[in-house]
């Protein structure tokens, strides 16, 4: 009873000293001074930024010209950033100051938690961003949907995202390597997620019950889309340029691929669109968040930066395309785009919580029954 007690007694003394430390943070963050985090950020002289979307390099312009301060950007891949992130952190040698990452899932599990990335919600953000972005701070929002040739469809070829899995679709869709694809399989954790939806969207349109061999139907839904012979590619690029090349037979769908490539139809040519009608969603979207590293060389310099990103110029290289959705209410959606609520109303997202506990799961039934 006695060491019960001491344990409950010491967890309780953890929760406060957490919730007292978190208490600190905030208070500093709103005690700054931003004209001296400005003034100090332009003593430091530079930063550097590593990014999963080449856009950085616009907006390491803008930036550069409006503050006067080098900006040493790298845009790597999803698990590229990840893996060098945590492997810069875990040698003391970490050489970055701020980042814009996505797949939160394993953001947030290997360099949010241990401390090697860091939350700060910059004055913009605080004025013009709604406080549920705020935590992490979301840079905007990415929009991935299923395509289609409309040189040789018509009209939508599926109604229904169990059809990928039919034979008469063997062989002719393609899809990111869920392997490289973190977001693949938090979309996917999100089909589980909601495996009662996935099982009355299967007997809606074939008009049956859904007979399954694993554990729910989501993971079924994983397991016969992995054995259907899925053109697994390494791009988006490659996906929507196979998808919309004009003077094929039988071009392959698309499952799924950003949406920002449908900027690239004129000037490549395509015959490209995505499916307005399918059915339990259009596809899925994912964040792009703004994080600073937690022994930052430039901790002024990011911290502006990071301010800068989220505000309506640095955001620009992003808004000048479709696809790419800010949350700050001083940035306006695309003109050839529809607004941001069409989309969150139309595409599924993901529980970074449940995601964490379903990807080893996941993967695991993706990898046996791929063929």
């Amino acid at each position: 009873m006695k060491l019960k007690k001491q344990f409950i007694t010491g967890s309780i003394s953890l929760i406060l000293l957490a919730v007292l430390l978190l208490t600190v943070a905030v208070s500093v963050q709103a005690q700054e001074n931003w004209e001296e985090i400005v003034a100090a950020a332009k003593e430091e002289g530079e930063v550097t930024i590593y990014s999963t979307t080449s856009r950085v390099y616009d907006a390491a312009e803008l930036f550069e010209a409006e503050y006067g301060i080098q900006v040493d950007a790298h845009r790597l891949s999803e698990v590229e950033l990840i893996e060098r992130v945590r492997a810069e952190s875990q040698t003391g040698q970490q050489n970055i100051d701020i980042v814009i990452i996505e797949d939160l899932t394993t953001m947030r599990e290997l360099l949010i938690r241990p401390g090697y990335l860091v939350n700060y919600i910059p004055p913009e953000a605080k004025a013009n961003i709604p406080e549920k972005y705020h935590e992490p701070l979301v840079l905007g929002y990415i929009n991935r949907v299923y395509g289609y040739n409309t040189q040789v469809y018509y009209e939508e070829p599926i109604e229904n995202i169990w059809q990928f899995t039919d034979p008469e679709w063997a062989g002719r869709f393609m899809i990111r390597d869920p392997q490289i694809t973190g977001e693949h399989l938090n979309y996917f954790s999100e089909i589980v997620r909601r495996s009662d939806e996935m099982a009355a969207s299967y007997e809606e349109f074939y008009g049956e019950p859904l007979e399954i061999t694993e554990d729910n139907a989501g993971l079924e839904f994983i397991k016969r889309l992995a054995q259907n012979d899925p053109v697994v590619m390494d791009s988006d690029t490659r996906i929507s340029e196979a998808v919309g090349t004009r003077g094929q037979e039988d071009p392959p769908l698309g499952f799924t691929y950003v949406y920002s490539k449908h900027r690239d139809i004129e000037n490549k040519n395509l015959a490209l669109d995505y499916m307005r009608n399918i059915e339990p969603n259009l596809g899925y979207y994912y964040g792009l968040y703004v994080q600073l590293a937690g022994e930052a060389r430039n901790p002024n310099a990011a911290k502006v930066l990071a301010n800068f990103l989220v505000g309506p110029e640095g955001f620009s290289p992003w808004a000048d395309d479709i696809g790419v959705y800010s949350m700050n209410e001083n940035v306006e959606f695309h003109p050839m785009d529809k607004p941001w609520g069409y989309w969150e109303e139309r595409l599924w997202t993901y529980d970074p919580d449940f995601a964490a506990q379903q990807r080893g799961i996941i993967t695991d039934v993706w990898q046996r029954s791929i063929q």
